[in-house]
C-alpha cells in the first residue's frame, strides 16, 4: 500500500496562473514519483512475506501513479486526482481482502476524511466523508464475511499492521503540519490585507492610525516632539493620462520607495489616499522634520522616476506639522493637509509649515 498519496487534497484548486495553483501541481508531481518509488519497496515486501497477488498489486499501483504523473505533465489534472483516488481506495479494498482486516490496509482510508473537509469548498464534503463512512464499513463487512482470500501467517500480518501504525501516524503529522502551515500562511496574508496597501505594501489607512496612537502615546508620556509629514505628487492626473493607470500605478511605488529609504525605522509611513502619502516621525522636531521633507523634494524633483519608457519627471509637494500634546492625531493631520493645500496653492514643488 502506498501511503504518500494520502494527504493530497481530494479535489482540484482552480485553474490559473496562480503561484499557489501551480505549486500545487509540482508538488503533485512529486508526490506520484515517490509514490511509485515506494511501492517498489512493497513489491519487494510482499515477495518476502510471500502475498504475491499483493506484489502484483503494487506493480500496477506504480503503473497508475506513472500514468497520473503523464496526465499531470499534459495538464490533464482532473483526470490525474481521479487516477490517485482510484489507487488508494482499490489498494485499500486489494490488501484488506487478500491478508485480511487486522493488516491495516483501512488505515489509510480515515486520512481521507479532513483532507476531504479542508480541501473541499463546494459544499460536498458531508457526502464524500459519508460516501468513504460507507465504503470503509463496507470493506470490514465483505473481510469479516469472506475472511482472507489469500492468507499470511499471523506474524506476517502484525508485521504489517505495525508497519501500517507507525506511517499512519507519520502521515497523520505530516499531514497536521501541512494543513498547519497553509493556515499560518493564510493568517500571513490576511494580516497583509488588512495593514498593507496593496499596491506600494506601506500601511494602510486604519494601520497607520493603529500604530501612530502607540507612537503617540509613547511621545507624549516622554514629552518628546512627534512630527507630520503629508506630501502629494504634483499634476498626477497628467501621468495617468498622458502614460495609462499602470504608469500611474507604478509611479506611486516609485515614491514609496523614495520616501521609504529617506525616513528612519522608527516613522510611520502610509499611503494615505491617492497619489497621498502620510508619515508619523516619533522624537522628532520639526525643523529636522522640514529637512527632511526638503530632501525627499529634491530628491524627487532632480531625478525623473524611471518607469516607463522615458524617464517620467515629478515634483511634489509637502506640508508640515507638529502634533500638539492636547490634539488627536485627525486635528493634526486636518492642519498638516491645510499647509500641503499651500504648497499646491503658491506653486507646487515645495515644503510649507502650519
Amino acid at each position: 500500500m502506498n501511503t504518500t498519496s494520502i494527504p493530497i487534497p481530494p479535489l482540484e484548486p482552480q485553474r490559473g496562473s496562480s503561484l499557489v495553483g501551480k505549486a500545487y501541481w509540482v508538488m503533485l508531481q512529486r508526490v506520484t514519483l515517490i509514490a511509485a518509488a515506494i511501492d517498489v519497496g512493497y513489491i519487494l515486501l510482499f515477495m518476502g512475506l510471500g502475498s504475491r497477488p499483493l506484489a502484483i498489486v503494487n506493480f500496477l499501483s506504480i503503473a497508475m501513479y506513472l500514468g497520473a504523473y503523464r496526465l499531470i505533465q499534459k495538464r490533464y489534472n482532473a483526470a490525474a486526482l481521479v487516477l490517485i483516488w482510484v489507487e488508494v481506495l482499490g489498494h485499500a479494498a486489494l490488501g484488506s481482502l487478500l491478508i485480511g482486516w487486522d493488516s491495516g490496509f483501512h488505515y489509510y482510508l480515515l486520512l481521507f476524511i479532513p483532507a476531504i473537509v479542508v480541501a473541499n469548498t463546494r459544499g460536498y464534503a458531508a457526502p464524500m466523508v459519508l460516501a468513504l463512512l460507507a465504503y470503509y464499513l463496507g470493506l470490514q463487512a465483505l473481510c469479516s464475511h469472506w475472511g482472507p482470500l489469500d492468507p499470511l501467517p499471523v506474524r506476517s500480518v502484525q508485521i504489517v499492521n505495525w508497519m501500517h501504525i507507525c506511517l499512519v501516524f507519520a502521515m497523520s503529522a505530516a499531514l497536521a503540519a501541512v494543513y498547519r502551515r497553509t493556515i499560518l500562511i493564510a493568517g500571513s496574508r490576511l494580516r497583509k490585507q488588512a495593514t498593507q496597501d496593496p499596491l506600494t505594501g506601506l500601511a494602510n489607512r486604519s494601520h497607520f492610525e493603529a500604530l501612530a496612537a502607540h507612537a503617540l502615546a509613547r511621545s507624549q508620556r516622554d514629552g518628546a516632539p512627534v512630527t507630520l509629514l503629508l506630501c502629494d505628487a504634483d499634476l498626477f492626473k497628467r501621468i495617468n493620462d498622458q502614460y495609462g493607470h499602470a504608469v500611474g500605478d507604478a509611479v506611486l511605488v516609485a515614491i514609496a520607495n523614495v520616501l521609504a529609504a529617506n525616513l528612519r525605522d522608527g516613522d510611520v509611513l502610509a499611503r494615505w489616499g491617492g497619489e497621498e502619502f502620510l508619515a508619523l516621525m516619533p522624537y522628532c522636531p520639526l525643523e529636522a522634520a522640514c529637512a527632511t521633507a526638503e530632501r525627499i523634494r529634491a530628491a524627487i524633483a532632480q531625478a525623473p522616476l524611471d518607469v516607463a519608457q522615458a524617464p517620467i519627471a515629478l515634483t511634489m509637494s509637502f506640508g508640515v506639522t507638529q502634533v500638539r500634546s492636547t490634539e488627536d492625531l485627525h486635528t493634526a493631520i486636518a492642519r498638516a493637509d491645510k499647509a500641503l493645500y499651500q504648497s499646491k496653492n503658491a506653486g507646487r514643488d515645495q515644503v510649507s509649515v502650519a
